[in-house]
């Protein structure tokens, strides 16, 4: 029964990895985002690392993609994970990842390219971008959290892309060149694209670093697990770049988004630093709403009875005659003991008779006033009848 549960795992967190790269490439290629075939020399040259960037990313985000949804799927059956089934299905979605080799370097082979070859370039760069996905798949399934941001940042890369490439579809000739995390869609200058790719990103990683980290504290996560929530995403673009490199000297088309990712990585440590460690605002107490209210229904309690032996508050002009004028307490406050006429004191003195003493002396009734028992053990109120001790 073990057997099966693990292969089921296994099977599970590489048919799905396999699905999201395959996915993935499916719209990239639809949308003319990743374009592998052609000739890149010249001023062209630059344009082959942007595409090994996608390569790259692709992969990773499969692995990620598959274990976290394997993950979910094994808390689901059974919620205490042990850390060799996590460790294993980060294994088999990274092995599913690799899938992106063989669908990118089938239509490599018709790219030009003069200093490398461009089938194994795409096939380096999607295994080492599935054995990143793997460390960063492990590290999501031991802390969720970090899923989030690499989810937000995934985001706004993708519709950064389509936002780029949209306005082109309708217009003749070759689409243009997408890079990942670069906002140049065709009415927008060259000039201001390049400048808009240093920035981007940082920005990107900014805010979703500091939104994650946020969410993360608001479920009472500890500040470090929080801070580390704002290089997640940033990381994965990051390792992207590093794997394709910084590209030709001869312009700055590729050198410029390379330094953005790695900038980003800082910013979004900042980010989610300054959500996880600020001060956030506290409510005042008069506006809490767990503040309950007296109502004709939930009624104030009344004022408890006064202690025995506790003096009178009332004004002095009230006191009966029979009262004490001196603070000295009395032998009834001392001892508190009930008052019974004739019985000696401790202080050696006789009590005074109950008919003329004040009835408000009295705080422990009489053994002749105590409850009687009836025949089942049961207290109940002493028949007139009863023998007296």
């Amino acid at each position: 029964m073990a057997f099966r549960t693990w292969g089921r795992l296994l099977l599970t967190a590489l048919g799905v990895s396999v699905l999201a790269g395959a996915g993935q490439l499916g719209v990239a290629y639809g949308f003319g985002i990743v374009r592998l075939t052609g000739a890149f020399t010249g001023t062209t040259v630059n344009q082959w690392p942007a595409q090994l960037v996608w390569v790259g990313w692709f992969a990773a985000n499969a692995a990620v993609a598959g274990a976290v949804l394997t993950g979910r799927l094994a808390r689901r059956d059974t919620p205490a994970a042990s850390t060799g089934r996590q460790l294993a299905i980060g294994g088999a979605a990274a092995l599913g990842a690799t899938a992106v080799a063989p669908l990118c370097m089938q239509p490599a082979r018709a790219a030009e390219l003069i200093s490398v070859d461009p089938v194994w370039a795409v096939g380096i760069c999607a295994i080492l971008g599935a054995v990143i996905g793997a460390g960063a798949a492990i590290a999501v399934l031991f802390r969720p959290e970090l899923g989030w941001n690499m989810a937000a940042v995934a985001g706004v890369v993708w519709l950064v892309a389509l936002i780029s490439i949209l306005p082109s579809l309708g217009t003749t000739g070759p689409l243009p060149t997408v890079r990942l995390g670069v906002l140049e869609p065709s009415w927008l200058d060259d000039d201001a694209a390049q400048r808009l790719s240093l920035v981007l990103l940082p920005i990107t990683a900014l805010l979703a670093g500091a939104v994650t980290a946020g969410f993360s504290r608001w479920r009472g996560q500890v500040p470090l697990t929080s801070g580390a929530t704002g290089v997640a995403g940033p990381g994965l673009v990051a390792f992207a770049y590093l794997t394709a490199g910084p590209g030709d000297v001869v312009d700055r088309y590729q050198t410029t988004p390379y330094y953005g990712a790695l900038i980003a990585i800082l910013a979004g440590a900042l980010g989610a630093a300054a959500a996880a460690l600020l001060r956030w605002p506290v409510r005042a107490r008069g506006t809490d709403p767990q503040v309950i209210e007296p109502t004709t229904i939930l009624r104030p309690l009344p004022a408890g009875p006064a202690l025995p032996g506790a003096r009178s508050t009332a004004p002095a002009d009230d006191l009966d005659a029979t009262d004490h004028p001196s603070d000295e307490p009395t032998t009834t406050e001392r001892t508190g003991l009930g008052t019974i006429a004739g019985e000696p004191t401790t202080a050696g003195r006789t009590r005074p008779d109950p008919h003329t003493a004040d009835a408000a002396v009295r705080t422990v009734p009489a053994h002749w006033d105590w409850p009687g028992t009836t025949a089942s053990g049961q207290h109940g109120p002493a028949t007139p009848d009863a023998p007296r001790p």
